[in-house]
């Protein structure tokens, strides 16, 4: 993996000079009385029959914008959900399970639990729910019931995402073309890719409490996460826990995680966590997902149903990635990519992945979907 170009001084005086910032407006916000409200913002958590997790962060109360009609409020509202004004040292409390577990934020204002449990899955996928509080501080609201995902023993197959031009249009590939849409656009204002929406639902069968369990990757940032859960429900994209990134700096890497690392990471985490399940991998050609997934196919023989990937530049018949989806084929695994996901709910109707030890045998000839499918 390449090195950061920003020489290794100069990322520490970045992230000192954040640092330094963090803590002038921490004395600013104390002149205006140390226990300001704040507020705790969860993310869905997961759970297998041991053990499960969640994440959340803790950051300053303020109103919420009006983000208007106007380009400018509405760039100023986005703006504002990136800004977001984090909180170290509060104390989180987390119970559920028959436990009580307290937690500190840390310099980001991020906090994890882990709860050791020893409680089967359910049959049938089902969302469970812990509560969180910040005892020790006035809280925009005084709980927050935070749900669980707990896979059902019934399906033996699950399902891992991308997000960006995946199930969102993003345009995340040509930036300086598409920066209105990253920049401006709400949620309603954004559009779905083409089938995913379908797709999603066939395999989810009731997107509020999906039948098989779904987990998202992606390189957007924490901040983003209610920005994305609001787009999901308002497009009927299942939900499931996120995988998303910490864009802030850290003094021996700029940025953290490179968006490879970062996705590559999440997915083995996922594989590790459910040994027993097997995956769909959905994604796209614009962010190095064909490779990323090439390499999961390679490390975890058996574990992969089938690949779909979006083509956002038409080129799916040719190049390095094409022959990666070939490369993935020979493995028995099933592929597809088109330019929207229309055409896949067929090729999901055909694999039988509610029989996953079988799906292998039920893919049709090598390299039938790529060439059918691909724009």
């Amino acid at each position: 993996m390449s090195k950061s170009p920003i020489p290794a001084f100069l990322r520490s005086i970045i992230a000192e000079l954040e640092r330094d910032l963090d803590l002038v407006d921490d004395l600013l916000e104390q002149g205006e009385g140390h226990d300001r409200k704040v507020r705790v913002l969860a993310y869905a958590g997961y759970r297998n029959s041991r053990v499960v997790r969640l994440k959340g962060r803790i950051v300053r109360h303020e109103e919420p914008l009006n983000t208007g009609k106007g380009r400018l409020a509405r760039l100023r509202a986005m703006l504002e959900i990136y800004n977001s004004n984090e909180l170290a040292g509060i104390g989180v409390r987390c119970e559920g399970y028959g436990q009580k577990l307290d937690a500190i934020s840390d310099a980001e204002g991020y906090f994890e639990f882990e709860l050791a449990v020893e409680q089967a899955l359910p049959p049938s996928t089902c969302w469970e729910h812990v509560t969180l509080t910040a005892p020790d501080r006035l809280a925009q609201q005084p709980s927050i019931k935070v749900p669980i995902l707990a896979p059902g023993t019934d399906g033996n197959w699950g399902i891992i995402s991308d997000i960006d031009d995946t199930i969102i249009e993003t345009g995340a590939t040509n930036f300086l073309k598409n920066w209105r849409r990253v920049l401006v656009d709400q949620p309603h204002d954004r559009l779905a890719v083409p089938g995913a929406s379908s797709l999603y639902k066939m395999i989810a069968r009731d997107h509020p409490d999906p039948a098989r369990p779904f987990f998202y990757v992606s390189s957007s940032p924490w901040n983003l996460y209610g920005f994305i859960a609001e787009f999901m429900e308002l497009n009927g994209i299942p939900h499931g826990p996120m995988f998303l990134k910490d864009y802030g700096i850290d003094p021996s890497q700029f940025i953290r995680k490179g968006h490879e690392e970062h996705k590559l990471a999440a997915i083995e985490t996922v594989f590790a966590f459910y040994p027993d399940l097997r995956f769909l991998l959905i994604g796209d050609n614009g962010q190095r997902d064909v490779s990323i997934y090439a390499k999961v196919v390679s490390d975890f023989p058996g574990r992969v149903a089938a690949v779909f990937i979006r083509d956002v530049d038409s080129s799916c018949r040719s190049g390095p990635e094409a022959d990666l989806l070939r490369q993935i084929e020979g493995s028995g695994v099933a592929t597809f990519c088109g330019a929207g996901f229309g055409d896949a709910v067929a090729v999901v109707q055909q694999l039988d992945l509610d029989r996953p030890l079988e799906a292998a045998s039920a893919v049709v000839s090598p390299g039938e979907h790529l060439g059918a499918s691909a724009a």
